[in-house]
């Protein structure tokens, strides 16, 4: 018997097997179930298709049905499609898969007329060539079936388990999403989860969070904070989502931010959000309180011992605020010795320079300065001194800023002491004439 004859016998009965199954109920378009003999499973007629020795011409027999049958249910033809797909890519018969993709266009126009988009998402994921039937994606996308395709591609891929297959839709989809709905979040987010995409995903959570900040800026009452709240809400999923894949420096930039919203809405009379680098410098020194100044100098890339040294300098005139504010520092911070000599630097200059109270520095001061101004920088100072463990440092600071004579004092006996637990020092005579240590 020719090949086309035992093709045409085996195509026309499992067209009758689906339009029984059809017409029973019996039949899902996203799996290959029903109630044998009444429908046959694409393994089952894979066995039979072996009885003919040319897959091009069981696929040109599918195919035939599908042009020529009238009255063949969407569904019936979908499977008729996916079949005859299989063949031709199997035997690698490209002039099969033009002519079943012509003939896929042509029939997707009454699809979308008659609102089927289940079959069309049936068909798309059925055969898996993203490439050939990219415009059916495009009409589900654009006709808002993003979910229903999802959930086709589902089935299907849990049926095959091909990898290739899983990123060809994934990329087919995305580029055509930012085709058709660039705006649309949830679509993207939809898609992101479906598919695992953890950068992805946080990124999208970040995007949403600027976009809230934004629509907030845009309020005449500041005081309503529900945008700066679900803002917050999104950086706070986003680290976690960034948690979740070791991403640790993306992780603290989104606690950052999420951060700097909670000090927005605690502080609604101050501008936090989206300041420049001069301005961020400017609001990191106006902090009184180190935890809210570490909040702003986190959110900007600013916690670097140079930008802290104004910071402090900005509190020396006020001892009661250093004392709290070094407390707090030295419990999260180190003391950096190149911001500490700078601090110095800042106190001999300002000393040496601004003798007259009335022309003493008011760069960082805000309301004038306290006429007994030299006792409270130095009673600053002298914190920074006493937070310095190490002597030689200590020693070193006190040099530079002049006038802690005590305490470069107290430095040097503490040089001179002998540890208790040094041993006697003996010693020797050298070539030279002089003595050398032995211990």
């Amino acid at each position: 018997m020719p090949a086309a004859s035992i093709a045409q016998i085996l195509a026309e009965s499992f067209l009758k097997g689906l339009l029984a199954a059809h017409r029973g109920g019996y039949m899902e378009s996203q799996k290959e179930e029903g109630p044998a003999p009444l429908l046959w499973r694409f393994s089952d007629f894979l066995k039979w298709a072996e009885l003919c020795p040319s897959e091009p011409e069981i696929g040109h027999a599918l195919l035939r049905l599908v042009a020529t049958c009238q009255g063949i249910p969407h569904a019936c033809e979908v499977e008729l499609l996916i079949l005859s797909h299989h063949f031709y890519k199997s035997s690698a018969c490209l002039y099969g898969v033009d002519v079943l993709v012509d003939l896929a266009f042509k029939k997707v126009e009454a699809y979308v007329y008659e609102g089927d988009f289940p079959c069309l998402a049936r068909l798309v994921t059925g055969v898996g060539n993203f490439h050939a039937l990219n415009f059916i994606l495009g009409i589900l996308i654009e006709n808002g079936q993003l979910d229903l395709l999802l959930q086709k591609f589902s089935a299907a891929v849990d049926a095959n388990d091909a990898d290739e297959e899983v990123r060809g839709f994934r990329m087919a989809v995305l580029t055509l999403l930012k085709q058709f709905n660039p705006n649309d979040l949830d679509a993207f987010a939809m898609v992101y989860s479906r598919f695992d995409m953890k950068n992805e995903t946080a990124s999208l959570l970040e995007s949403r969070a600027h976009q809230s900040c934004k629509e907030w800026s845009l309020r005449s009452d500041k005081d309503q904070t529900d945008e700066l709240l679900a803002s917050m809400g999104y950086f706070i999923e986003a680290a976690e989502v960034y948690s979740s894949i070791d991403a640790g420096s993306k992780t603290r930039q989104s606690c950052a931010q999420a951060l700097l919203l909670y000090l927005q809405i605690r502080m609604p009379d101050l501008h936090f959000i989206y300041l420049s680098e001069t301005n961020a410098r400017r609001a990191l020194v106006e902090q009184t309180r180190f935890q809210e100044a570490l909040i702003v100098a986190e959110a900007y890339g600013l916690n670097q011992p140079g930008e802290w040294a104004p910071v402090l300098w900005n509190q020396m005139l006020r001892p009661e605020l250093i004392e709290r504010f070094m407390a707090e520092f030295v419990s999260v911070l180190p003391l950096q010795p190149s911001m500490l000599l700078e601090l110095a630097r800042f106190y001999r200059a300002e000393v040496a320079a601004r003798g007259d109270q009335s022309q003493f520095s008011m760069w960082l001061t805000g309301g004038g300065l306290p006429a007994d101004w030299a006792k409270y920088l130095g009673r600053s100072f002298r914190c920074l001194l006493r937070r310095t463990r190490d002597l030689r440092l200590r020693y070193q600071l006190a040099t530079i800023a002049t006038g802690f004579t005590d305490v470069i004092n107290a430095c040097n006996k503490a040089f001179d002491k002998v540890p208790d637990s040094a041993g006697p020092l003996v010693l020797r005579k050298g070539h030279g004439g002089g003595y050398l240590p032995l211990m």
